[in-house]
């Protein structure tokens, strides 16, 4: 299957984050078996956009959100060994780290969500809750944009019980009543059942594959066309950019001044540099909801982050729809996503940067919550060097954001070591 047009035009739209949103056109009148050079016809051209106003009510937008929530002071009441960190006058930086994964993710919803019954009227309390497994990447990683979309955490869970401490969150931040979305279908009736006695609706989002499972997560959210497209064989590339999905989401869904037109930015996943045919045919489903005015034809704008999910993507439509983030390496191309897609006139927007080891996904996962709430890229590294390509990043974005920017550490020492933090720290101008 192969997508052809004509021509694209480009618009940047402004967008939380500061991020740099291109707009994208294609014509799904041109499918074929053939590549594209078999279309002999010319396809007319139309545009696929994101909210234009993106960029400029980032800063406002995470200032807002740091200001209405006291989460990170109020963790040391709940467990001292949480949230610790250092400060300097021009970066906070706050290590989130729990004895194990799954508190991990629950320690950066603690930073990110006030309690269900907080008395205060600026508090930033969840709608809802994404529960997926956490010794596997796939329906996790298509769940961040769905946490965004629902404004609640992606908390993490064995397959087969509940850990004490994610049930506990959940009650912190929901308070026995609101929706539980369970992510594909391994996580098991007991856990289904045990939140459904507690008060809790659950909805199951999964499909027959993890190809399938992203479809259903994303027909979950509002229709769009916008999506972002990486492997789903690996998690590396997706952490990037399920970060940006699941802040633009966010900000498109809660913002009350975001445009008009609230559409998610869905995640979704190839076999390598293979397209799969239900990801192609849902995308071409979803552009045809979206027709030009005037002309009536269809729009999408695909994302593609990694070689291997571009290549993917590249064979199967057209390159004029197709804004490509592709690094030498998961650290580079993590890089890239922050640079072009996280700043605002070669300044970040959100509240600082996340940094998460890139060897493992666990700890990144468990970081969406703050980094979505608060407009951070996310970058990576290796347990024990702070790569040159995340260093650099960090260098040349030191005093961009006003007073103290945040450098957010997902996980303990074991996974990014105390030298590469303090490495990281200095990097950023602590």
């Amino acid at each position: 299957m192969h997508i052809t047009i004509t021509r694209r035009s480009r618009l940047r739209a402004s967008a939380r984050l500061g991020i740099a949103v291109l707009t994208a056109a294609v014509a799904t009148a041109g499918l074929a078996a053939a590549p594209a050079a078999a279309d002999e016809t010319p396809r007319a051209i139309a545009k696929a956009s994101a909210a234009e106003d993106f960029a400029t009510a980032v800063r406002p937008y995470a200032d807002a959100r740091i200001q209405k929530i006291n989460a990170r002071a109020a963790v040391a009441a709940v467990d001292p060994t949480c949230m610790t960190g250092r400060q300097s006058t021009s970066v906070l930086m706050t290590r989130f780290a729990g004895g194990n994964r799954y508190q991990t993710a629950v320690c950066s919803s603690l930073g990110a969500w006030a309690d269900h019954d907080s008395t205060d009227p600026s508090a930033m309390k969840a709608k809802a809750v994404v529960l997926a497994r956490g010794d596997e990447f796939p329906d996790a990683l298509a769940g961040g944009p769905l946490a965004g979309y629902v404004d609640g955490p992606l908390l993490l869970s064995p397959s087969n019980a509940l850990p004490a401490e994610v049930r506990a969150e959940i009650d912190r931040v929901l308070g026995g009543s609101g929706t539980v979305y369970l992510l594909g279908g391994t996580l098991s009736s007991s856990i289904n059942n045990a939140l459904r006695s507690a008060g809790y609706q659950t909805k199951r989002l999964a499909g027959a594959n993890r190809f399938d499972t992203a479809i259903a997560i994303a027909r979950e959210m509002r229709s769009t066309n916008l999506f972002f497209v990486t492997t789903g064989m690996d998690y590396p590339d997706a952490l990037a950019a399920g970060a940006f999905a699941a802040s633009y989401t966010s900000w498109a869904t809660w913002h009350p001044d975001a445009a008009d037109d609230r559409r998610p930015y869905a995640l979704l996943f190839t076999n390598n540099a293979r397209m799969p045919s239900a990801t192609a045919n849902f995308i071409v489903e979803r552009a045809n909801q979206f027709p030009e005015p005037g002309t009536g034809y269809p729009t999408v704008l695909l994302s593609t982050a990694g070689a291997q999910g571009d290549r993917a993507v590249r064979s199967a439509f057209n390159p004029e729809v197709i804004d490509s983030y592709v690094g030498a390496n998961r650290f580079a191309t993590a890089t890239i996503i922050a640079d072009q897609l996280f700043t605002s006139g070669g300044e970040l927007t959100g509240a600082g940067v996340g940094l998460a080891n890139g060897m493992n996904f666990p700890d990144a996962l468990a970081g969406t919550s703050t980094l979505m709430n608060f407009g951070q890229p996310l970058l990576l590294t290796t347990p024990t060097t702070l790569q040159t390509t995340t260093r650099s990043f960090l260098v040349s974005h030191r005093g961009d954001v006003p007073d103290q920017a945040w450098l957010d550490l997902f996980g303990g020492t074991g996974v990014i070591s105390t030298p590469v933090a303090n490495a990281a720290f200095t990097a950023f101008g602590g």
